[in-house]
């Protein structure tokens, strides 16, 4: 043995026999607290002072006894990290043994990405002729170290302070004058606007592009003062036109990050030439040591050993995060070179450090009772190989991106993102940035559990469960660059790429979209649901969720398959008090003993949805064999539509919209009852009994208990009974008591 190895042994076995407790617990036990020091032995009354130096020490424990189970117990405090912690094979438990970062019993350890100035504030000089008359006089400033990254985010306390920004405007549809069209690199200011700003040089651009369903936040190059054209550093994701549906009253184009912007208390400007922070304090005092700049966005890295390009990877095991607060990271930015690296419509970026704890090659861990909050990045992510990975009982909120994201590897048969749980958590607030971002998403991942969830105040989507991806070999296709070519050649051979033989090399499939209580989702962007499954794989199941309470203008449909969608099951939801639409399906799906009650064509303050196309909606198909059975749809608005269907082909612009009509699916023992309109459903009933089905279906009203406060229990008489609803449980529904 060599004397490296002895004296490792050694150290080992020392810091175990002080460390082992074995009259209270079984593992050994590493504390750690801020007031500590990294010189001391890491017990209870010696503890160190940061999180990697606890690290290390476990991992000469862990060398030393690979079946350990080990403790990193925390003391309650502020721990400001400075550089990414990063967990791997090396941390790697043995059998059922785990590395546990725990909080002290009744303790709160905070873990921020973000440090107050090291100069400190002081007023900014009263002849910045650039700041608004009125900021002169109240803006503070900073001097920012030069090897500190780009600030895109700035904190006080628990606030994430607004950046200043000019007033929303809606791109101009008309090229400039020198030829230029309007491309993904290029859009048109008002005049107003130009002449506004002296110096765009660090300014960003938020953008609401063509399609309604992404925002792109872009640094702006060049702008030409005589036609008011922009370029671009990146690509947006589509064209930078308007929005060509959905409605942004507040306009769909800011300018962000510039001086003259700075007219609003609690807002601020970085000004990169000058490495200078200004803020205009809102309380009108000098701002202290609360607040602080981001100097990273991932926070703390599990990472086992990736092959990207080979058949397995090598994951690391057995680690658990409970108790913990993660805080004050920065937005990452979107990257240059990075067109078809995106995940689905851009909404995120592939296998990139954009959350502040990141599984990338993990296996049988877990995030218990921890708290992502308050941070201009998304909460967790679980990249490429992640199995048994278990995130429960956590807070996720006030983030500038999506609450979980769970993202396997691209197109291909390669398949180690799955079995995962995602369970009895609260995320809300989440998109504060990014306003494309869902509370929960599963990319290219399937068999996972997500359930019991309260999810609520999303910009978008409350739960995706996708995959789509463009198959362009050139590269510039939405999530093309992540495609397996070899893998999805030898699949596909020369046949069609249809959904069916695309099928094995989707692995979003077999996952549990369950008793989640879903509200207030879609607040700001377009063509968005309450839960959307879209171009990925067979037999996801979305059931006994709770959606309600959507008073959102832009909102397409509260659970909506999508793009050539097949075998996901709807069964037993309850949705109510919600705009838009209700259920729409592309593909052959099931839509079985849901309840839809009072979907709503406009919002509550009086305004038209944007998409009201009815409560049963089939954009397109062919839904050929789809199952539509015992499902009850109350409206109470007269006049509107129960059903949409094309009957007819798409005109010749639009040949993909074939036809989809409800005819050729599997139709009966539905319930349908308007409130305001009798007759209603009877109409519909004899124009598809012409068909064949709908035969044992009623025009009835179902007699629920109480649905004005979300009893939609069936009383004994009820005309459901009899067609074989069966009585929802929304009891269970949400985070579960512990």
């Amino acid at each position: 043995m060599s004397n490296e190895r002895l004296v490792t042994l050694m150290l080992a076995a020392t810091i175990w026999s002080g460390l082992f407790l074995p009259n209270t617990t079984s593992a050994a036990e590493v504390f750690v607290e801020p007031t500590g020091n990294d010189s001391n032995p890491g017990t209870k009354a010696k503890p160190f002072a940061t999180l990697e130096r606890a690290r290390d020490a476990a991992r000469q424990i862990r060398d030393a006894t690979p079946e350990a189970a080990i403790r990193i117990v925390m003391r309650g405090g502020a721990y400001r990290i400075g550089r990414t912690i990063v967990f791997d094979l090396r941390d790697n438990a043995i059998g059922k043994a785990t590395t546990e970062i725990v909080a002290a019993p009744n303790e709160h350890p905070i873990l921020s990405g973000a440090v107050p100035l090291p100069g400190g504030w002081k007023k900014a000089p009263t002849n910045l002729t650039r700041l608004p008359e009125k900021a002169r006089g109240r803006v503070w400033e900073a001097d920012v170290p030069q090897d500190w990254p780009m600030c895109r985010a700035l904190f006080q306390g628990d606030a994430i302070l607004p950046r200043a920004r000019t007033r929303g405007f809606q791109q101009l549809k008309a090229p400039p004058a020198d030829g230029h069209a309007i491309d993904q690199h290029h859009l048109c200011l008002p005049a107003d606007v130009v002449r506004g700003v002296a110096d765009f040089a660090g300014a960003e651009m938020v953008v609401v592009p063509v399609f309604p369903w992404v925002m792109n936040i872009l640094p702006m190059t060049e702008v030409d003062r005589a036609t008011g054209l922009v370029r671009t550093a990146v690509p947006a994701t589509y064209l930078l036109r308007p929005p060509n549906f959905a409605n942004f009253p507040d306009g769909s184009v800011w300018i962000k990050n510039v001086l003259e912007a700075l007219d609003e208390p609690g807002e601020w400007v970085f000004d990169a030439k000058a490495r200078k922070l200004y803020l205009w304090p809102k309380d009108g005092r000098k701002p202290g040591d609360d607040v602080v700049a981001p100097r990273l966005t991932e926070l703390i890295r599990v990472e086992g050993k990736t092959d990207y390009d080979g058949p397995a990877d090598t994951p690391v095991r057995g680690l658990v995060f409970r108790g913990l607060t993660f805080t004050q990271s920065d937005r990452r930015p979107w990257e240059a070179g990075k067109t078809g690296w995106g995940l689905q419509h851009d909404w995120e970026m592939f296998d990139r450090p954009t959350a502040m704890l990141r599984f990338r090659g993990a296996e049988s861990c877990r995030v218990e009772d921890c708290r992502f909050v308050n941070s201009g990045s998304a909460g967790v992510r679980l990249d490429l190989h992640c199995q048994q990975i278990e995130i429960r009982r956590c807070e996720l909120a006030n983030l500038g991106g999506a609450g979980v994201l769970l993202a396997g590897y691209g197109l291909g048969t390669k398949n180690v993102n799955h079995h995962n749980a995602v369970t009895d958590c609260h995320v809300h607030h989440v998109g504060r940035l990014l306003w494309h971002s869902a509370g929960i998403w599963a990319w290219q991942s399937g068999h996972n559990r997500i359930e019991h969830n309260h999810v609520h105040h999303t910009p978008y989507t409350a739960i995706l469960v996708t995959g789509r991806t463009i198959l362009d070999r050139k590269g510039q296709g939405e999530c093309s660059r992540t495609i397996r070519w070899a893998e999805v050649d030898r699949v596909l051979g020369k046949q069609p790429p249809s959904w069916h033989s695309r099928e094995p090399l989707m692995h979003g499939r077999e996952n549990v979209i369950a008793q989640n209580d879903l509200h207030h989702c879609m607040e700001t962007m377009g063509d968005g649901n309450a839960i959307y499954v879209s171009g990925t794989g067979k037999d996801n199941r979305v059931v006994n969720n709770f959606i309600h309470d959507i008073p959102a203008q832009n909102i397409n449909g509260s659970i909506r398959c999508d793009d050539d969608q097949h075998a996901t099951v709807i069964e037993n939801n309850v949705i109510t008090r919600v705009c838009g639409e209700g259920v729409i399906w592309k593909g052959n799906n099931t839509i079985r003993n849901n309840i839809l009650y009072d979907i709503r064509d406009q919002t509550p303050d009086g305004k038209p949805c944007v998409h009201k196309r009815g409560c049963l909606v089939m954009p397109y198909g062919p839904v050929d064999g789809s199952i539509v059975q015992r499902n009850i749809v109350v409206s109470r608005n007269p006049g509107q539509s129960l059903l949409f269907e094309r009957t007819v082909p798409a005109p010749k612009s639009r040949r993909d919209l074939t036809p989809a009509m409800l005819r050729t699916c599997k139709a009966d023992g539905n319930l349908y009852f308007n409130t305001a309109e009798p007759g209603w459903g009877q109409k519909h009933l004899d124009a598809q009994r012409r068909f064949g089905i709908e035969q044992h279906s009623l025009e009835a009203d179902p007699q629920f208990m109480d649905p004005a406060k979300d009893d939609f229990r069936l009383k004994p008489d009820s005309p459901a009974r009899k067609l074989g609803f069966e009585p929802i449980d929304l009891s269970k529904v949400g985070p579960r008591k512990h």
